[in-house]
């Protein structure tokens, strides 16, 4: 019985050590369009950023509203990401492009870095996530 209520112990305090590691990540998109929709949002581990349809480490849709969207991603573990977001005016769950390839709906890239011929490098998106609140800024394209 001592076992249990020490186990029981260690388990209260070392849950708010766990939840105090992880980290949030704000983001502001600047540049929605008035055409409404969802804000589509992602995290990506290098792994998984630069492959087409990936399910992102952590993401949420949002309702898009014009102008200048706020959101807060949380639970994540710390570490390296690219972060993708996209206005899905028409709502079809996907970025639309032209039959060249080019986006058509707004999109935008943590370190806003751009596309050239194809997506981003990693290496040219990439933030680091510390434990706790994370901030970075996105311009859609």
């Amino acid at each position: 019985m001592k076992k249990l209520i020490a186990a029981i112990a260690f388990l209260a305090v070392a849950t708010p050590a766990f939840a105090a590691d992880t980290a949030s990540l704000t983001v502001t998109v600047e540049g929605v369009t008035a055409k409404g929709g969802n804000l589509r949002l992602g995290v990506y581990d290098e792994s998984i950023f630069s492959v087409r349809g990936a399910k992102p480490a952590i993401g949420t849709i949002v309702a898009a509203t014009a102008g200048k969207m706020v959101v807060t991603l949380t639970g994540i573990l710390p570490g390296v990401y690219g972060v993708k977001t996209f206005q899905d005016e028409n709502g079809n769950n996907k970025l639309d492009t032209s039959f060249i390839g080019m986006p058509t709906e707004p999109f935008g890239i943590s370190r806003d870095a751009k596309p050239n011929m194809g997506p981003p490098a990693f290496d040219d998106a990439k933030i680091t996530l510390k434990p706790g609140a994370n901030a970075i800024t996105i311009h859609l394209q």
